[in-house]
């Protein structure tokens, strides 16, 4: 997945040699939100760090490539509570109904509690990697 973002902060020396970059945030729809305005809202610019192998001055416009660990992870995001609802309340069959549907709250707030957790290491920059590709 390829974004273009602009340069904010050069590495620091002794650093972890990564430049500071705010790229656009991306909506669900493909438009980067503050194009259409058929939703109504503006996405915030998101900062994040890249690796660069080439030199960089504050300001440039570059591509910005992260691996393809951000689409499985919007996947698990969106997809684990709905599915940990369905689990809690169609595999205890036995149960009366209400009991199901508690068990079926239980699943889909454990499956918000990893989406949050999934979030955290995301913004602490465990998960996603980003790599500068070019200078536009």
């Amino acid at each position: 997945m390829t974004q273009i973002g602009v340069v904010t902060a050069l590495p620091e020396p002794g650093g972890d040699g990564k430049v500071g970059l705010t790229i656009a945030r991306q909506a669900a729809c493909g438009h980067a939100c503050d194009g259409c305005g058929r939703c109504g809202g503006k996405a915030p610019a998101l900062t994040i760090r890249a690796s660069a192998g080439i030199p960089l001055e504050i300001g440039d416009r570059v591509e910005v490539y992260s691996d393809g660990k951000v689409l499985g992870i919007a996947a698990l995001v969106y997809a684990a509570p709905v599915i940990l609802f369905l689990l809690g309340y169609l595999l205890p069959v036995g149960l009366p109904e209400g009991w199901r549907y508690l068990l079926g709250g239980i699943g889909f707030v454990l499956g918000l509690i990893e989406a949050v957790v999934c979030d955290r290491l995301v913004r602490k920059g465990q998960v996603v990697q980003y790599q500068i590709t070019r200078k536009l």
